[in-house]
């Protein structure tokens, strides 16, 4: 008579347990995407906007609000001649990787979500007596998940530290560059 309560206690508590961990699981997915990247500021006084390719890894539960996604980004920016600006960057190139936080805002199927992160980037402007610079950036921004093609639109802000000479005294690693990345993705 004990063995059929306790198989039946077992089975109230354990298999619910078991559905509960599965659906818990982690959810790995890795995507591609691609778009248009503004500069601003100082940055938009040397360059012209650019088109940029991303590949990525995300990781994330079932029914969590929130992930984690690994992003490796590749940038190129046109010359914008006939400024002012005391060092001439002349076109560039942008690879950065970076680690961000994923965190859904709103919405099960359609869900807007905010991303944020810091990683590292590599500058890499063609004008005269230029070098290359790497370091230290850091990103924030929205994107919309869109359910019917397993893809997103996100647009982000990114400060790329030490990245541009001043403007004044043409001395490198002084600005910050920002650029405004808009893509359009699909989750794998």
């Amino acid at each position: 008579m004990k063995f059929p309560i306790l198989a039946a206690l077992l089975a109230a508590f354990v298999i619910p347990s078991v559905e509960a961990l599965a659906q818990r699981d982690d959810q790995f997915a890795w995507g591609i995407g691609g778009g248009a990247t503004f500069p601003s500021g100082i940055a938009r006084d040397n360059h012209t906007t650019g088109a940029h390719g991303t590949l990525m890894f995300g990781i994330g539960a079932v029914d969590s609000p929130f992930g984690i996604r690994f992003d490796g980004m590749y940038s190129s920016l046109g010359n914008r001649s006939g400024t002012s600006v005391v060092t001439d960057q002349g076109s560039a190139r942008i690879f950065s990787l970076s680690a961000n936080g994923l965190f859904r805002v709103y919405g099960s199927d359609t869900r807007l979500y905010a991303i944020g992160g810091l990683g590292g980037y590599w500058y890499n402007p063609d004008g005269p007596g230029t070098t290359a610079v790497n370091d230290f950036g850091l990103n924030a921004g929205a994107g919309l998940w869109l359910p019917w093609f397993n893809g997103f639109v996100e647009a982000r802000w990114m400060n790329l530290y030490r990245a541009l000479p001043d403007p004044v005294t043409g001395e490198k690693g002084r600005r910050s560059a920002r650029i405004y990345p808009v893509t359009l993705g699909i989750m794998f």
